[in-house]
């Protein structure tokens, strides 16, 4: 259901603020039959009007310096409904006026064309990139920005989110602040001005540039900031002579949270040094920053490439989004591809589109957007982006899995499933557009491979992405791994329908471990591998004077060997009993689901190797430890789940094909190993925890592929190690 600012349309009336127009009262007059663009800001709740055997749909709006009604044509009594329910209080709209009257088009929900609207929390967007107006007569929308107000001068107004950089993450100054997201508009001298109440809407009313207030300072303890909405008189492809033309301020000003911000994870083990923050009084490394999804200004960090000219991180602090500039090797420009994986926080594309533009790309000749999976914080800005694309005569090709769309009604062995997808029915434009993946297949684009892989758990549909980049500074290519759905959430308890995917998300993190074999991690989530520490702390290396003329780059300060590690972790956190410690967690080695047959473990069971195994490390908290760069000498450790830190313990682990009644599939839950169209549904098999590598690759020392031996498996289907006697018993 929609949330609508409290206002209330009978009060408009009864205070007199508005007269209920007559059909063609209110709005501005449109010469001959030309319709003519008009943006106005809604105040109210949107009417409808009995008119002979129709209706008109009666919107109050600031716009022409007054406040006034914007009435539709007369249409039926079903199109005027939903009309009204398109429409809402708040909201900054564009429309198209004949005669007088809102012209209706053939989609009468596209009759009020809604470009932001201004809730509870701060928007932001830049001028360039975002939300436009409608476009109108084939040409692109006019351009539309906002943020708080933090400087206004006869013909200049400044907008931004209030994020300011002064130092490295070394603590040295920079040359000058960085205010990342920050712009100066040039401002029309006829200029509308309107003040917007919104705690009252009907107290709206035309204000002057005069008037207009501006933010205090930039010190993040200052809590009430000045925000606007500005509407420029010209599209982007005219940006840098455009003007301001309409100006709607927000009274009371926003309220913000006053707490710090940092370009790095807020809690990262890089601000352990930073002091005490002295508006709080607490430890700058314990202040948690306000959520993205309410205040994205906070989880804003700068965009770094990290393989020349093709790999990008254009991303927040917190969720990442990746670039990727493909040459197809072909004579033809145009048929080179720009790739965004994941889209982000729906508030958060203000920051996107600029670390695109920062990277050297205009986000519009983006033609391939890849989705993880079917949670808002990673297809957030998608709509957007899509609008803005095609606004501008652009076309990009949406990718994504069928079963986050879709849902999964069989699986790769032909069992019949329903189990519903993950992307809201209300998500249409994905739903109708998304091209679905080919899994385990590299996608050719000149120099970049991309292989998509199914790891479901965190949804049902989760793809991970396997990027193989030609390094052009090393003459090799390199690997990145992309676990597309890290997080536990959701499945840290036993419920009767999510056991599928907790084993599912078990089996996605050892696939990745023992299946895919990358160099680099590219996380989906900054809190969960240090990639925005690393490049941070990289940047202080190189501000080192020491270090100026020998600068390092992304791939000198990354180390390898990090995926399996770093699938390490949540393995760790999802199977072993120690989780259990944990508040409202549940692990699989204690509470299951156990496979079916082995709900009391497995004796002499036949299992025959189709790999030659592989030992596995218990997780090491330290991780992307690198002695050349001093901030990473001890590596960067995310506190979170950091309790299964166990780099002493060892593991052997096997993709294998066990000769016993489970067919890869819970009944009545779904499927697990039974997802993959492989025969006989052959499963990632670990053993029980050995206490040195030594004694771990003794026993991978001992067995072969292809051969078939005899174990015991737990109930959680773990190798038995017995106290004495081999692990694996040789079948002649």
């Amino acid at each position: 259901m929609r949330r609508r600012l409290a206002v209330a349309t009978a009060g408009l009336l009864a205070i007199g603020l508005l007269a209920m127009p007559s059909p063609s009262q209110g709005m501005p007059r449109s010469p001959g039959d030309k319709a003519t663009a008009v943006v106005g800001f809604v105040i109210g709740e949107p009417t409808l009007r009995t008119r002979g055997g129709g209706a008109q749909v009666a919107v109050p709006v600031l716009t022409g310096r007054q406040r006034t009604w914007a009435v539709t044509e007369v249409v039926p009594a079903a199109v005027a409904e939903t009309i009204q329910n398109s429409v809402a209080p708040g909201a900054l709209v564009d429309y198209r006026v004949s005669h007088r009257d809102v012209v209706v088009p053939a989609d009468p929900s596209a009759t009020f064309h809604t470009v932001l609207t201004k809730g509870r929390t701060p928007v932001f967007d830049m001028k360039e990139y975002g939300p436009e107006l409608a476009p109108r007569d084939g040409r692109p929308g006019d351009l539309v920005a906002a943020g708080w107000i933090y400087d206004k001068r006869q013909g200049q107004i400044t907008l931004g989110d209030g994020r300011e950089v002064t130092h490295d993450i070394s603590g040295r100054a920079l040359p000058k602040p960085i205010k990342r997201y920050e712009e100066t508009h040039q401002v029309d001298r006829d200029v509308e001005v309107y003040e917007v109440d919104t705690a009252d809407l009907t107290r709206s009313r035309p204000s002057s540039f005069d008037q207009i207030p501006v933010t205090n300072d930039y010190d993040y303890a200052t809590t009430e900031r000045q925000a606007a909405f500005v509407v420029f008189d010209r599209d982007h492809r005219q940006a840098d002579s455009a003007k301001v033309r309409t100006i709607y301020y927000f009274t009371p000003r926003d309220i913000s949270d006053g707490l710090p911000v940092w370009d790095v994870p807020t809690q990262s083990s890089l601000l352990n040094d930073k002091g005490i923050d002295p508006v709080s009084g607490r430890p700058y490394a314990d202040i948690q920053a306000t959520g993205v999804s309410q205040a994205p200004y906070t989880r804003s960090t700068e965009p770094f490439e990290i393989v020349k000219d093709t790999l990008f991180y254009v991303g927040d602090n917190e969720v990442a989004l990746y670039l990727i500039n493909a040459d197809m090797g072909t004579s033809r420009k145009s048929d080179d591809r720009l790739v965004l994986v994941d889209t982000g926080w729906p508030n958060s594309g203000y920051q996107y589109w600029k670390n695109v533009e920062r990277m050297g790309f205009d986000p519009r000749q983006i033609t391939d957007v890849l989705l993880s999976h079917a949670h808002l914080d990673h297809y957030g800005t998608t709509r957007e982006l899509v609008t803005m694309i095609e606004n501008a005569g652009g076309d990009v090709t949406l990718h994504a899995s069928r079963e986050d769309i879709e849902g999964i009604k069989h699986d790769g062995l032909g069992n019949a499933w329903n189990i519903p997808p993950a992307l809201p029915a209300t998500e249409k434009l994905l739903r109708e557009r998304a091209r679905y993946y080919e899994y385990d297949k590299f996608i050719d684009l000149g120099n970049v491979r991309i292989m998509p892989v199914p790891t479901p758990g965190h949804t049902v549909g989760t793809t991970s992405f396997v990027f193989d980049v030609d390094d052009p500074d090393g003459a090799r290519r390199v690997t990145f791994g992309f676990m597309g759905g890290y997080g536990f959430n959701g499945m840290e308890r036993v419920t009767a329908t999510n056991g599928f995917r907790r084993l599912n998300f078990q089996l996605g993190l050892a696939w990745l471990q023992q299946r895919v074999h990358v160099e680099y991690v590219a996380p989906s989530h900054t809190n969960q591998y240090p990639l925005v520490e690393v490049y941070q702390a990289l940047k202080a290396h190189n501000n080192d004077p020491a270090n100026r003329r020998r600068p390092l780059d992304m791939l000198d300060a990354l180390t390898t060997g990090e995926f399996v590690n770093f699938n390490q972790k949540r393995y760790a956190v999802a199977t072993h009993a120690l989780s259990d410690t944990q508040p409202n967690y549940q692990s699989i080695e204690t509470y299951g689901p156990f496979k079916p047959g082995r709900e009391n473990g497995a004796r002499d069971v036949a299992v025959t190797l189709l790999d030659a195994g592989k030992v596995i490390r218990g997780y090491d908290k330290h991780m992307n430890v690198n002695p050349k760069i001093p901030l990473l000498a001890d590596g960067i450790v995310i506190e979170r789940d950091s309790y299964v830190h166990d780099p002493d313990g060892y593991y052997v682990q096997f993709y294998a094909d066990v000769h016993d009644s489970y067919e890869g599939f819970l009944p009545g839950s779904g499927p697990v190993e039974s997802y993959r169209p492989t025969p006989g549904a052959p499963e990632i098999l670990r053993t029980q925890r050995f206490h040195s590598r030594a004694q771990a690759e003794a026993v991978l020392a001992s067995v072969a592929a292809g051969a078939t031996y005899r174990v015991d498996l737990t109930p959680a289907s773990a190798i038995v190690v017995p106290a004495d006697g081999p692990v694996f018993e040789a079948i002649s």
